[in-house]
């Protein structure tokens, strides 16, 4: 349903065709962590994400079957991913782009994101058995590695929600998808300030659609025009404002360089190395300038269309730079939300109603439908 891609970085497509097998080329430093972010909870799990490395298992004829993500004490399995669900892959070359300069790489990597439930106690070390074939799938070599420990000290940001009211639908956060998969390489650095964003719209009380009428029509969405709050007290750091909107799902804003894909956008100081993301605004609608001391629950400005964007709607994320590029996401938390259901894909796409439940110091898991207060 949204849509936004990464603002200039895709992913890298390539399929390795090999006759034999051969063994890994480096004896040492096949699996390693790149990166490890703090576990948050949500309604169902608790989850523990970060970013591997590997070796470019491709040139030694090699394909990634299977990964399994272990306990490294009681070597449990916590969590198997099959081929058809492997997570995004970022291999060089990497596409170019005329604004930034991309890094080469000689490593492969992806993020994983372990699911832990609830009723289930925090491993203190997680470990990774990767299984791969041969081009003709005859011959299997399993190796393991990328010891982890997770932060289980530390806790994510509790903030406040952006919009306020019921049949508010948080869609691609709590995911190994999009936009979990955003990696950026420039610089020497490894940039992933998508990492924990959401895509929210709304839905209405007929549990029916996110609009009613014209779906080119940005009025005819539930959630275009809604107010948006500041999730905690802090300073305005940035405004963008002026750059036209899409026409209701036609995705026909023109995006002529990098910052064009976030459109209409603030970027909000919230203390603590925090930095608020508020994307895709209508434009003209901010009640807030750089320079602005905010409290939390203060209006910002208006969910609106622009940017790449499929349909009105608010990308928000927290990172560690108020840059909204190249920063470092930071998983969060809500200090409340009542969930009343969720959208399902399949067999029937829609939303479908449960017995609503309230849930304190959590973030949402995939496709939720939620009153916030």
């Amino acid at each position: 349903m949204l849509n936004r891609t990464g603002l200039f970085l895709a992913l890298a497509a390539a399929i390795g065709l090999f006759s034999c097998m051969h063994a890994p080329t480096r004896a040492r430093d096949l699996i390693e962590v790149s990166q490890s972010y703090v576990p948050y909870k949500t309604e169902a799990f608790l989850r523990i994400g970060y970013l591997l490395n590997t070796w470019e298992y491709e040139k030694d004829g090699l394909q990634l079957q299977r990964i399994v993500v272990l306990d490294d004490d009681t070597k449990a399995s916590l969590l198997t991913i099959e081929k058809a669900d492997l997570p995004t892959l970022f291999k060089g070359p990497l596409p170019t782009n005329a604004e930034i300069q991309i890094d080469a790489l000689d490593r492969y990597y992806l993020s994983i994101q372990v699911p832990i439930p609830l009723t289930q106690a925090t491993p203190s070390s997680l470990s990774h058995r990767f299984t791969f074939s041969d081009a003709a799938g005859k011959k299997e070599l399993t190796v393991e590695g990328g010891r982890l420990q997770p932060r289980k000290g530390e806790s994510p940001r509790l903030i406040a929600s952006p919009v306020k009211g019921s049949f508010y639908i948080f869609a691609n956060q709590s995911t190994m998808g999009y936009h979990y998969w955003y990696t950026a390489f420039t610089g020497g650095e490894i940039y992933t300030s998508e990492k924990f964003a959401f895509d929210l719209t709304r839905g209405n009380e007929l549990w029916e659609n996110t609009y009613s009428g014209d779906p080119r029509t940005n009025s005819s969405y539930f959630a275009y025009g809604n107010p948006l709050y500041a999730v905690a007290s802090g300073k305005v750091l940035k405004v963008v404002d002026g750059r036209v909107e899409n026409s209701g799902d036609a995705h026909d804003a023109p995006l002529l360089f990098n910052d064009a894909y976030y459109g209409n956008y603030l970027i909000l100081d919230i203390g603590g190395g925090c930095y608020a993301g508020y994307m895709h605004c209508k434009p003209h609608s901010f009640l807030v300038s750089v320079g602005d001391t905010v409290t939390e629950g203060q209006p910002l400005a208006s969910l609106g269309n622009s940017g790449n964007s499929d349909e009105p709607h608010l990308h928000f994320q927290l990172t560690d730079k108020p840059d909204a590029a190249f920063s470092h996401g930071l998983p969060f938390v809500f200090k409340s939300y009542t969930k009343l259901g969720e959208v399902v894909l399949a067999p029937v796409p829609g939303m479908v109603q449960r017995t609503p439940f309230e849930v304190t110091s959590a973030n949402m898991e995939n496709w939720t439908v939620a009153r916030v207060p």
